[in-house]
């Protein structure tokens, strides 16, 4: 760039006009903007600056083990069969994500794994998640899920992505974690401030980093 004239204005004169220019790439808030737990965002563009929009942003979460204590059951159990039972899937912002069960159910003891889709049958992004009983509205028992490795932004038109607070569950405990061959369980870990974040391109990139706590950690891309 020449002083005093973006990139873009100077292609047009240096090309007789013949180059048309919408905008110039944006630059917002710098990384240790403040705000309310954690955050991370950025731009991802390529090599000539121009927004890639409708990428697909990976987050993956870094554990440390704390306990090999008991874990949470799935199971439920209905004391009164004339009381609507209700199994529903919530995020930590209190959101409705799936209804597993609402209805009538005869008295005994109800088993419901989660399979970490939302209601309609797409993969939930990362984040942490309340799968939680109740009968008659009122609530009787829960379990947390933890969704790891899922898509959780997506690029707009400037090439913005932007992962709120309610997916970066720094702190959280427990996690229970299991062997993928024979569901061992290793027991239950911690989230730690260490995330990975990764892009669904042709070829899939990826890079480490670590969030601070009330500070917007930002992170650019150029394809």
């Amino acid at each position: 760039m020449v002083r005093g004239f973006p990139l873009c204005t100077m292609l047009v004169l240096l090309l007789g006009g013949v180059v048309g220019c919408e905008r110039d790439l944006p630059y917002v808030a710098p990384a240790e903007k403040p705000i309310v737990g954690y955050q991370v965002e950025g731009y991802i563009t390529d090599h000539l600056g121009v927004p890639l929009k409708g990428v697909r942003v990976g987050l993956w979460y870094d554990y440390e083990f704390v306990d090999t204590l008991h874990l949470p059951s799935p199971s439920f159990y209905v004391d009164d069969s004339a009381k609507t039972a209700r199994v529903q899937v919530f995020s930590r912002s209190q959101t409705v994500v799936a209804v597993l069960f609402a209805g009538h159910s005869p008295v005994g003891t109800m088993d419901f794994e989660w399979d970490k889709h939302d209601g309609l049958g797409n993969l939930a992004p990362s984040g942490v998640y309340t799968v939680e009983f109740s009968m008659n509205n009122v609530s009787r028992a829960s379990y947390t899920v933890v969704v790891d490795g899922a898509i959780t932004a997506v690029t707009d038109s400037l090439g913005h992505y932007v992962i709120p607070d309610e997916n970066l569950p720094v702190g959280f405990y427990p996690v229970p974690r299991f062997s993928s061959v024979d569901s061992y369980f290793f027991g239950n870990y911690r989230i730690t401030p260490s995330i990975g974040l990764e892009l669904y391109l042709d070829v899939h990139r990826g890079v480490s980093l670590t969030v601070d706590k009330d500070q917007v950690t930002r992170r650019d891309f150029t394809i």
